[in-house]
């Protein structure tokens, strides 16, 4: 009983490592289709493409490994129909019936090719497949095939609704002089310049961030990022305007 589960065992890892390569066959062949579809539209072609190639791995590993059976190798060897999958559901009994029905499949293991396992003509057209793939994506990569630039449209799209958004919000003069928007948000001690009116008197209140003229060792102009200048100069340029009328 022993050598009957030591060849059940062995036949079940074999199966297993069948599974497998034809599983990384398959896989690569999808990694292979899918670079090719999104390099056309240059939508994040290696991140989504190994995505799609390792979740398609660990499904159908999954799926093949538990569905697997011995009927194939009783297809593939007729002299083992039926007698192989009754001696495997047999094999932690013991009597005398049994152990001839092992012994039997025992024996004929041993003229079983390894071929019993694979899928020969399966697995010729996985390859054939690869290299077409393989060709196709050569092809395309060399020859810089794009029929639409998706990063870019949406790089471009979120851009727009970005500056949309703030319109009327931050000063022109900061979206004029390539502030970075995230940079804006993220310094809480530069506020916009507030400009109060008083409808009684017309006078305005002007305030810059307190931390503009803090001391330093360095020069003026170097303490002062370009977003600051920009606030200065407008503030100057305030109480001149108001000044002189």
């Amino acid at each position: 009983m022993h050598e009957f589960k030591s060849a059940i065992k062995e036949i079940r890892e074999t199966q297993n490592k069948v599974i497998l390569l034809m599983t990384i066959l398959k896989s690569f062949l999808i990694f292979l289709v899918s670079f090719f579809v999104l390099g056309l539209f240059n939508f994040y072609t290696w991140g989504l493409s190994i995505t799609i190639f390792m979740i398609f791995f660990a499904v159908t590993l999954h799926k093949d490994v538990n569905s697997k059976t011995l009927l194939e190798i009783e297809r593939k060897n007729p002299f083992l129909m039926e007698k192989l999958r009754t001696a495997a559901d047999y094999e932690n009994v013991v009597n005398y019936v049994v152990s001839r029905l092992h012994s039997s499949v025992l024996n004929a293991l041993k003229v079983v090719p390894i071929s019993s396992f694979i899928n020969l003509k399966k697995m010729t057209y996985l390859l054939l497949a690869i290299v077409m793939a393989s060709g196709l994506v050569l092809f395309a990569t060399s020859n810089d095939l794009l029929v639409y630039d998706l990063e870019a449209g949406l790089s471009s799209l979120s851009f727009s609704t970005d500056k949309n958004v703030l319109e009327g919000l931050i000063p022109n003069s900061l979206l004029e002089a390539d502030v970075d928007i995230e940079e804006i948000n993220e310094d809480a001690l530069i506020n916009e310049m507030v400009l109060t009116v008083n409808n009684n008197n017309e006078e305005r209140d002007l305030y810059l961030p307190d931390d503009i003229f803090d001391q330093s060792d360095k020069s003026f102009e170097e303490l002062l990022p370009k977003k600051k200048r920009i606030y200065i100069r407008k503030y100057f340029g305030e109480i001149r305007k108001y000044g002189l009328e």
